[in-house]
């Protein structure tokens, strides 16, 4: 039997791409995972006609990757299915009458669906709605990474931007601003939280949809992955009545979800827990949970300002993003409270400078953090798929790991993590113990490093330790550890 065509061969030998465009599409493929045929179409190198007729004719006979010929069958189906989408949208008058918009069984509404339930199928946190050149980009984050989607024509992008606005009670009418919704959509009787972001750019509205599920069952804090030398130190910390625990940390980084597992830990009905979010992640069980409003007039601040007066044991502010709510959150630590909060920080002595730096008192700052936790999170390697780096591999010099005894791993692609190598993330963190050395080191206003060795002295573990240990434990890779390394940086 004669070997298999690649696609990408396929596609050049019929003209349809150029040799550096394969090329390009073939370097996005190594980075993304994605089918090769799915980013042509994607980056606006091929048509879907012309995809879709090399597909079909040759299904028997190509693949994106050896082995892995049954995963093409999809992406033809997708391609059909929006061409008669979009031909049906506009086969009256070229543009959608207005009850399309929010008609439950018109085409356009049935098309944003199914970009919605895609990204939910493939455990998107976020889809976006990009106007290109040839197009309409629909992409997906999974796992941290942008992932190619579909790719329709333009004439949709207005219908489909015009949809969402509806779905987020957005003004469809006003397309020289950014706007913000919501709207609960509905999949597999889950409903689930949408944060809907507009913005103007060239070519036409830039959507983004972030996709909340707060029915998502929250797990323990050793399924996120807090090694079992550093869970002792998180009770301890949550075992006080009163005291701050932050969680810092860049956006997108696990903060929130990685407090309510805490939360969820400590939560019983013999305490009275309120949160003050932006927005409401998740349902927590027996806690009295806060909106932040804005426009209302309820803030971080005037929310914690309430809170205080309603005989409160726990409180979660979700985010201290200025003075007068750090300043309200060390106080309400200092009288009987145990709060939580978050800050955007590389890192968690960092937090300690960040505090004193907005105006807080040393002494007050001293006198209420008890324990800061930094983390980051790093992709986990698929089980089904990853390989074993060969002994001479650099790698295992880098790692300090001896190849006689200890095996890393690298991603390679299978069906069960879409072929891009990982499934899942894991949290790469450092907890920093607030002892009495480092509280004197913080009431003489001492500089990062000097606090940093005091730690280590006091067997402090920095996030490039705690990652290392799970490259070594086949968790990750080195190059995601390097990756985290360089932004904490």
């Amino acid at each position: 039997m004669p070997p298999r065509k690649r696609i990408g061969d396929i596609l050049k030998e019929e003209g349809f791409i150029t040799e550096e465009q394969l090329q390009i599409a073939l370097a996005e493929q190594k980075k993304t995972g994605e089918l090769l045929g799915s980013i042509l179409f994607g980056l606006g190198f091929i048509s879907q006609k012309s995809l879709f007729k090399v597909l079909s004719v040759t299904q028997q006979n190509i693949s994106d990757a050896p082995d892995r010929e049954e995963n093409e069958p999809e992406l033809p189906e997708e391609i059909d299915y929006l061409i008669q989408q979009s031909n049906t949208l506009f086969q009256r008058s070229g543009e959608p009458h207005k009850g399309e918009f929010d008609s439950p069984h018109s085409p356009l509404v049935n098309l944003v669906e199914k970009i919605l339930i895609n990204g939910i199928r493939r455990g998107a946190t976020d889809v976006h709605i990009n106007p290109d050149l040839k197009g309409v980009r629909i992409r997906y984050r999974i796992d941290g990474i942008l992932h190619h989607g579909m790719f329709v024509p333009s004439k949709l992008l207005n219908p489909i931007v015009s949809r969402v606005k509806v779905m987020g009670q957005m003004n469809i009418a006003e397309t020289r601003i950014p706007q913000d919704g919501s709207a609960e959509f509905f999949y597999k009787n889950r409903g689930l939280d949408l944060r809907i972001s507009s913005f103007p750019v060239l070519g036409g509205e830039n959507i983004v949809i972030r996709i909340l599920d707060k029915s998502q069952v929250l797990v323990g804090i050793e399924s996120l992955g807090f090694l079992d030398e550093d869970i002792d130190l998180i009770n301890d910390a949550l075992s006080l009545p009163h005291g701050m625990i932050l969680v810092t940390g860049p956006t997108g980084s696990g903060k929130t979800t990685t407090l309510y597992s805490f939360l969820s830990m400590i939560n019983s009905v013999n305490r009275n827990m309120f949160t003050i979010e932006d927005p409401i992640e998740y349902h927590l069980p027996l806690a009295r949970q806060a909106q932040v409003n804005v426009k209302a007039g309820l803030t971080f601040a005037t929310g914690l300002r309430s809170i205080l007066r309603q005989d409160p044991d726990v409180i979660l502010i979700g985010e201290m993003r200025d003075a007068e709510t750090a300043e309200l959150a060390v106080r309400a630590s200092l009288t009987g409270h145990l709060v939580f909060s978050t800050l955007h920080t590389n890192d968690a002595a960092s937090s300690i400078i960040r505090l004193t730096d907005i105006g807080i008192d040393p002494f007050l700052v001293s006198s209420t953090i008890n324990t800061i936790v930094a983390q980051r999170l790093a992709r986990v390697l698929c089980p089904q798929c990853k390989e074993p780096l060969p002994a001479d591999d650099p790698a295992y010099v880098a790692a300090g790991a001896d190849p006689k005894s200890q095996t890393l791993y690298r991603p390679t692609g299978c069906r069960a993590c879409n072929n891009a190598g990982f499934k899942g993330r894991t949290v790469i963190y450092e907890i920093l113990k607030i002892d009495r050395k480092i509280r004197d080191l913080i009431n003489a206003r001492a500089s990062i490093d000097d606090i940093l060795g005091a730690a280590v002295k006091n067997g402090f573990r920095g996030m490039a330790e705690v990652g290392l240990k799970k490259v070594l434990q086949g968790v990750t890779t080195l190059e995601e550890i390097r990756s985290i390394a360089r932004s904490a940086s």
